[in-house]
């Protein structure tokens, strides 16, 4: 099949861009892995399932915990807490002989009009 563009180029950077500041500077923190990367935290409101995804330009994994049975897995559980951390130690170990890339910003897109 050919490839096809789906998204706009300046709208999946600027994605990139605000899901990097998760992992700056946000409820991501705990998944800097010394390279750029962009991630989302995640947290039910019942503290049943928390998980954390990110991604590098060359690789995106989600970790996740939770328990069967819909019971809490413990108090002040949270996707950037608990899970950020496993997918900083997976994403280490995956990227370790991995040259470093960069995203592109969104600056060098043109913005849609309209």
């Amino acid at each position: 099949p050919q490839p096809k563009l789906v998204l706009n180029p300046w709208a999946a950077a600027s994605v990139n861009s605000t899901l990097q500041t998760v992992v700056q500077s946000g409820t991501g923190v705990a998944a800097q892995i010394g390279r750029p990367a962009a991630g989302k935290t995640g947290t039910t409101s019942s503290e049943r399932d928390v998980w954390f995804v990110g991604y590098v330009p060359q690789l995106s994994v989600a970790v996740w915990a939770g328990n069967d049975d819909y019971s809490r897995i413990g108090s002040g559980a949270t996707g950037g807490g608990w899970m950020a951390p496993v997918w900083r130690e997976f994403m280490s170990e995956a990227l370790k002989d991995t040259p470093v890339q960069y995203f592109e910003p969104p600056s060098k897109f043109p913005k849609p009009k309209g």
